[in-house]
């Protein structure tokens, strides 16, 4: 089967030659190959198959092999890179899929995607970008019904005899998430807590703006940051692009006023 090739590549290989990487930790389903074979009929082919000239075995694209191998591609198109280690090599592997984990949809905008790819081509078939019908179907319900959408976490305020464990920011833009963790000099983070993970202890929920906000006094002022005490309420925090101004050391009348 001879399939249009739109991306960069090396040459063109019989799939039938290429080595998997045994170590390859990804697993890829019967449904997941099936739509990547889909994908490439209708799409041709738009990522090639990366392979080390180091070790001759695949880096990138073991589940294209597998779609390729079974729609019966006569020939795929194969990207040959260097790489300095064997480490460097299983490094950029485990990567590849990695990454891509680790971003996030907003899901307005993924609606505003589809809408307008049915608007382009009603005619379309849908699945091709890799939601099934009966996802997209949700996906829409549950713009048209905001009430079924999980529900608030309801605001919590200090009281004095309380004492905290842990505090939880919630961020709704990872953007936002990433400001902070730069303000706060924060060069690791433990992702091991799960929404599966049993709470322990008494906690706090508070606004991730607000932690924005504390930052941004603290960096200004060059003092570390400072959490609202137990005691006092958890105000709102002023929109991003109101840049607080810092207090001067050498007027403690401005000081008091504006604590």
């Amino acid at each position: 089967m001879s399939i249009p090739v739109h991306c960069a590549h090396t040459r063109l290989v019989d799939p039938n030659t290429l080595k998997p990487n045994p170590v390859n930790p990804n697993r890829h389903s019967a449904h997941q190959i099936q739509l990547l074979a889909s994908i490439i009929q209708e799409q041709g082919w738009r990522n090639p198959v990366t392979v080390s000239k180091r070790s001759g075995l695949i880096v990138r694209g073991h589940g294209r092999l597998e779609a390729a191998l079974l729609i019966g591609c006569e020939t795929i198109p194969v990207d040959e890179q260097d790489y300095a280690s064997d480490a460097e090599e299983l490094a950029d592997l485990l990567a590849d899929n990695r990454l891509s984990e680790l971003a996030e949809l907003d899901e307005d905008d993924l609606r505003k995607v589809l809408r307008s790819i049915q608007d382009a081509d009603p005619d379309f078939d849908i699945e091709l970008t890799g939601f099934m019908e009966d996802e997209i179907r949700k996906l829409m319900d549950d713009a048209d019904n905001p009430e079924d959408e999980l529900e608030t976490i309801p605001r919590m305020e200090c009281q004095a005899f309380e004492t905290h464990d842990y505090l939880v920011f919630m961020f709704h833009d990872l953007r936002d998430w990433m400001q902070v963790l730069q303000l706060m000099g924060v060069r690791e983070v433990d992702y091991s807590i799960t929404r599966r993970t049993k709470k322990i202890g008494l906690g706090r929920v508070l606004h991730g703006k607000r932690l924005i906000e504390l930052c941004r006094r603290a960096a200004m002022a060059g003092t570390p940051p400072a959490l609202t005490p137990p005691g006092d309420p958890v105000t709102q925090p002023e929109p991003l692009d109101h840049q607080p101004q810092a207090v001067s050391d050498g007027n403690p009348a401005r000081a008091r006023k504006r604590g």
